[in-house]
Parts: C-alpha cells; sequence; structure tokens
C-alpha cells in the first residue's frame, strides 16, 4: 500500500492570475508564511483578482538611502494578443513606486502594501491608482 504524504513544507504559493512571478513577490510570499500572515496576502490576492482581467502586476522591491520602497509594474496585453501565454505577449503600461518614510523591514513594508492593496479592491484608492488609472 502506498500512502502519499501532502503535508510538505516546501510551499509555492500560486500567484498567476494577476501577479506575474517575481522574485521579489516570492520573498514576499515566504516572509507572509514565516510570519503567519499568509491568509491576509492571499485574500488580498483574490481582491485584487477579481477585477481587470486583462492586467498583469509585477511586485519589485528594493531600498533606497535605506527607506524601503515597493514597485508595482502593471503589464495590458498588446493590441494583437487575444490570449496572454508569455511575457513577451504583455507590454508595460506604468509604475508605480510606494516609498516608506521611516526605516523598516523591506519584506514587512512590501507585504503591508500589497494586503493594502487588495482591501476592498476595486474601490479603494490605491486600487485604481496602481490597476485602473493611466
Amino acid at each position: 500500500m502506498l500512502i502519499n504524504n501532502t503535508n510538505t513544507r516546501n510551499f509555492t504559493p500560486n500567484f498567476k492570475a494577476k501577479f506575474l512571478h517575481s522574485e521579489s513577490l516570492k520573498l514576499v510570499a515566504d516572509y507572509a508564511v514565516a510570519h503567519g500572515k499568509f491568509n491576509k496576502l492571499n485574500a488580498a490576492r483574490k481582491n485584487i483578482d477579481n477585477a481587470y482581467l486583462q492586467t498583469r502586476l509585477r511586485v519589485d522591491i528594493g531600498e533606497k538611502e535605506g527607506l524601503p520602497f515597493v514597485s508595482f509594474t502593471r503589464f495590458k496585453p498588446k493590441a494583437t494578443t487575444i490570449v496572454v501565454n508569455k511575457l513577451e505577449d504583455l507590454k508595460q503600461d506604468k509604475v508605480t513606486i510606494f516609498t516608506s518614510d521611516k526605516k523598516q523591514n523591506v519584506l514587512k513594508f512590501a507585504l503591508e502594501k500589497i494586503i493594502k492593496l487588495g482591501n476592498n479592491a476595486p474601490d479603494n484608492n490605491m486600487y485604481k491608482n496602481v490597476v485602473v488609472k493611466k
């Protein structure tokens, strides 16, 4: 009798619907899992995914002059693309950068911004600024 163990420690979150894969997003997701906040991150992702199905977001994080920042790059499909299968089918549309006003953990700052982006998603001002407005 063969028994498969489904309880594995290697958890790979799926951010394929609205978010493009980036190393920064993976780091934020790993941070959320390590600090017990993955449920909040996943709920925010689901709220973000519900509208604007053609829009994709890439998350990048970093520090500038000791202050953390998170950058959301918005991609739209090219005019000749019907179904997006690869990154070449997308064109960069807008980059929005949020910088912290105090020194803190970069991953914590990015996690908070993604969760805030997903709160009341289509109706909040941050979501409108990043995803909707030109």
